[in-house]
């Protein structure tokens, strides 16, 4: 498949946005605001788009949709909110610095702008139908700006056959994370931390032309644990992923657009590949998490078993 080229004004934001990554990264934004002598002012994200600093600002609001400020503020409240959500055991105060807030209270402030919530509130009852929905900006963003993915960097491997416990999401897709919730929780009380136990996501369906109600995936943790009675009242059942011949792509940066990457394996190495879809699902294998790491900085394996 040929992808068409970039125009001049896309790679040059595409520099903007891969250096306030790099900013965040660092901790080189130490304050919510954009200041002037700062990595992240108008006047070098202006320099870096090669742009007039008098008419960047409204060039870049007229490419995506948002001011740059908005952006910035969006990329923090984004992995603030997950880690509210997917990390019980990380003190408000220490994701608010991390977001680079002075502290709580304004971290509350500009939180509840834009869920209409106090942290805390949120932490404690997640609207999951509608918690992503203040970032849907950010998925066309990461969208236009992501490498297209290389069905060249495809490559055929011999996975091991794999036992798992795995706790099914069954219903809308919006409100996985109250399942991935009630697996990280039960990882936790069992101790098969990531670091020593691999992570899995088994597609049993494809979200875009399955109904919302009967969408499933599959949560999975490497492990021969036995599951007890009480286990398996909470959902949890014995999975393995069988051994075989799977074709690896690797995925790096937001799950916002990991079924692009999904898609360009189906679409663009399978046809030309002379090989056979095997009679399993989908796998993803999660390798490095956000909000563990920025979001740009995660990385998922694609695995397509092949007959």
């Amino acid at each position: 498949m040929n992808v068409p080229a970039k125009s001049d004004i896309a790679r040059r934001f595409d520099r903007v946005i891969a250096h306030i990554d790099t900013c965040l990264d660092t901790g080189l934004d130490a304050s919510p605001e954009i200041r002037d002598d700062k990595a992240l002012s108008l006047e070098t994200l202006a320099g870096i788009a090669a742009f007039s600093v008098f008419h960047f600002h409204r060039q870049f609001a007229a490419f995506y949709g948002m001011n740059v400020g908005q952006y910035i503020r969006l990329i923090r409240m984004r992995r603030a909110a997950h880690m509210l959500a997917f990390r019980q055991d990380v003190p408000v105060l220490q994701i608010a610095l991390d977001a680079g807030y002075e502290g709580p209270e304004s971290f509350a402030r500009a939180f509840r702008q834009i869920h209409g919530i106090a942290p805390r509130d949120f932490r404690k009852s997640t609207d999951w139908d509608n918690w992503q929905a203040p970032y849907d900006g950010l998925q066309t963003i990461r969208r236009n700006t992501m490498t297209s993915p290389d069905h060249t960097a495809v490559s055929i491997i011999e996975f091991p056959e794999t036992p798992t416990a795995c706790l099914d999401h069954v219903g809308p897709p919006a409100r996985i994370g109250e399942t991935i919730q009630r697996f990280i929780a039960w990882r936790k009380i069992h101790h098969l931390h990531p670091s020593k136990h691999a992570t899995f996501n088994i597609v049993w369906c494809n979200p875009d032309d399955t109904p919302p109600d009967d969408f499933r995936m599959g949560l999975c943790v490497a492990t021969t644990r036995p599951l007890t009675t009480e286990d398996e009242k909470a959902g949890l059942y014995s999975l393995i992923i069988p051994a075989g011949r799977y074709a690896k792509l690797r995925h790096v940066g937001s799950d916002q657009t990991l079924g692009d990457s999904a898609l360009a394996l189906y679409r663009d190495w399978l046809p030309q590949s002379g090989e056979t879809p095997g009679d399993f699902p989908l796998v993803f294998q999660r390798v490095a998490f956000f909000p563990d790491v920025p979001d740009h900085q995660a990385v998922t394996d694609i695995l397509l078993p092949l007959a």
